[in-house]
């Protein structure tokens, strides 16, 4: 009996894989297929909150400013610097463990890990991101609901508003496909 090679085991498996359909979303400008793994989605959840993050860093630092003020100008009030010794410790906290907070936050959102790794469609048009699974669509998000886009040099994220968002990793498209579809989502973001 013939021992089965690599190369047939390898073909059924991508065989057995279902064909993503662009055709139903009408004309697509950028299509991306990739793995989704908890991985991916850990990277991808880097990329949220970055403005609050400045934020808060900022208001720490003011808060610890104040505080060194109100101690040289007049170091009788001991329940305002206490105050501003407090907040300066939540805001220093929150900023030091921003990584747990943007996972947590992440686990909300579309940007979910699966529980186990999956294959993902993104389908960009002219006034829609679509974002699909083997198992059916995860998500439509109209361009005009755009809020965000944070690119890197490996993924590109989009934010919608109410933890909707879209994920498509350099490696599903050409080069010049992902700095395309980055240009194309920047022109679109906030109209």
């Amino acid at each position: 009996m013939a021992k089965k090679s690599g190369k047939q085991v390898a073909r059924r498996k991508d065989a057995a894989r279902v064909a993503f359909d662009d055709k139903k979303y009408g004309h697509a400008l950028f299509s991306a297929t990739f793995e989704y793994s908890e991985l991916t989605f850990a990277r991808a959840s880097e990329q949220l909150g970055l403005r609050l993050r400045s934020a808060l860093t900022a208001a720490s630092f003011a808060s610890l400013v104040g505080l060194i003020l109100v101690i040289l100008i007049d170091e009788s009030l001991v329940v305002l610097v206490g105050v501003l010794f407090v907040i300066s410790l939540a805001l220093v906290f929150t900023t030091s463990r921003w990584g747990d907070i943007q996972l947590r936050y992440a686990r909300t959102t579309t940007l979910a890990a699966p529980a186990t790794a999956e294959r993902r469609h993104v389908v960009v048009c002219e006034d829609a991101v679509h974002v699909e699974n083997e198992e059916g669509e995860l998500g439509s998000y109209n361009l005009s609901d755009l809020r965000v886009v944070h690119a890197t040099g490996e993924f590109v994220v989009a934010g919608f508003g109410h933890g909707r968002y879209a994920y498509v990793p350099r490696s599903a498209l050409s080069e010049n496909r992902f700095h395309e579809l980055v240009r194309f989502l920047d022109g679109r973001c906030g109209r």
